[in-house]
């Protein structure tokens, strides 16, 4: 028997214990984002029509303000204003879905809001794993310069669940501040968290489109 053989038995049953690894990390992944999604539908107003996103891309410390007192209100202010603090138009009245969510009790929604921000602590958790093992998993087929990329993905991968757990927590205080909103010195904390998180991700995103591009074109190329 070669002496090869137990060697590459044993990168297969390493090979295939990654990819269930994997597996599950992404279905973590899944189960906590969809509840995440589940729970800011009842966000949805039609003054916040994206519900948790509408405060995190929120444009100003003003915006922030008007979108928490929002929830723990009514869609009371017009269009003008919200364009005034720096908020984006809406789309036009409430649809169906949107009325359902406008008539529940002002406190019902401020308390989905934070039952929505600490689910996600749970669904930070299983994407950055998952993104840091498929990061770690493409960069080991590349070489040179595309493998240093690689590993910086995959440092990056942790790093962007820490940014999200920065922007919850700023968020949360939102939350807490009630209708005084944040502050200029809390918005900030959580805006740059905003955008730290999700220019972490693009990265991600971009670096693991172009491994699985080279993966296509060295396959595609004749041995």
């Amino acid at each position: 028997m070669s002496s090869g053989m137990p060697v590459r038995a044993a990168e297969r049953a390493s090979g295939m214990t990654g990819a269930v690894r994997l597996i599950a990390a992404l279905l973590l992944t899944v189960v906590t984002g969809a509840f995440v999604l589940a729970t800011n539908r009842d966000l949805q107003m039609s003054c916040t029509p994206h519900g948790m996103l509408n405060l995190q891309f929120a444009g100003s410390a003003d915006c922030a303000r008007l979108i928490v007192r929002s929830w723990g209100a009514q869609c009371a202010d017009t269009a003008a204003q919200r364009m005034q603090q720096g908020c984006p138009a809406t789309a036009g009245p409430p649809d169906a879905a949107q009325q359902r969510v406008e008539a529940r009790p002002p406190e019902a929604r401020l308390k989905t809001a934070r039952q929505t921000l600490w689910a996600d602590f749970a669904f930070m958790a299983a994407y950055s794993i998952f993104l840091w093992m498929l990061c770690a998993r493409a960069t080991a087929t590349l070489a040179g310069m595309p493998r240093r990329v690689g590993q910086a993905a995959t440092f990056a991968a942790p790093l962007a669940g820490l940014a999200d757990v920065s922007e919850n927590m700023a968020h949360l205080m939102f939350l807490a501040a009630g209708a005084d909103g944040p502050g200029a010195a809390l918005f900030a904390w959580g805006h740059y968290s905003v955008l730290l998180k999700w220019g972490l991700i693009s990265l991600i995103a971009a670096f693991l489109a172009a491994a699985a591009l080279h993966r296509l074109v060295r396959r595609a190329l004749p041995a």
